[in-house]
């Protein structure tokens, strides 16, 4: 790899200026995982409240969070720092789950949705309508949601989660992994999860998200 990145002169250029010329196998990953960091900065609010570089969280915001992690369940899927389904302690591998998602944004009539998902690849009875777990990050500018974009608004994805998903409105989902019992959330509990949903913005992104 080395030699390849000094046949490129603009590589050469780029390492001379930051590693002192040396194109060393550390060196080129140390590039690649700036980089990587890059995209995914953890420099939302929540993170900034978390280091210790302001104290902004609401009341509303702090709520939310004790909901995510405790009575809503939802860092039962969305693992904590990435709040996606990366496994800790090592993250290196990610969950896939069956939800139960319908095809219509119905609650009182859906219907249940016909991608099967993991099924494709090892058509597998088992692994019907499994899909990876996304990430909460960014999640107020990145509707619609689910895999096939059924809800518009974080209100309807609160909503279909406190209802126990498919298995919850009646859908026949034998392998759900979603518990279908309802979460019992309260409209003020619910408001406070989309709250520190929101805290979860990139800086970058912030701006954006207020217009």
């Amino acid at each position: 790899l080395e030699e390849k990145i000094q046949e490129k002169s603009a590589y050469k250029v780029q390492f001379d200026s930051l590693y002192d010329g040396k194109i060393t196998d550390m060196n080129v990953r140390n590039a690649i995982a700036t980089y990587i960091r890059s995209l995914a900065p953890f420099d939302s609010k929540f993170d900034r409240n978390m280091n210790n570089l302001e104290e902004t969280m609401t009341t509303e915001e702090i709520t939310g969070f004790n909901l995510f992690m405790g009575k809503a369940a939802c860092a039962t899927c969305h693992f904590p720092p990435a709040f996606n389904g990366t496994v800790p302690p090592k993250y290196m591998e990610s969950e896939f789950e069956n939800l139960g998602v319908p095809k219509n944004a119905s609650f009182e009539n859906p219907v249940l949705d016909d991608d099967w998902g993991q099924y494709y690849p090892y058509e597998v009875e088992e692994k019907k309508h499994f899909f990876k777990t996304s990430t909460v990050r960014n999640a107020e500018l990145t509707g619609p949601y689910m895999h096939n974009g059924v809800y518009e608004t974080l209100e309807e994805v609160v909503e279909f989660y406190n209802v126990g998903g498919g298995q919850g409105m009646g859908l026949d989902v034998p392998y759900q992994t979603l518990p279908p019992d309802s979460l019992h959330l309260t409209t003020t509990e619910s408001k406070a999860i989309i709250a520190f949903m929101k805290t979860l913005t990139d800086k970058r992104f912030e701006k954006e998200a207020i217009n």
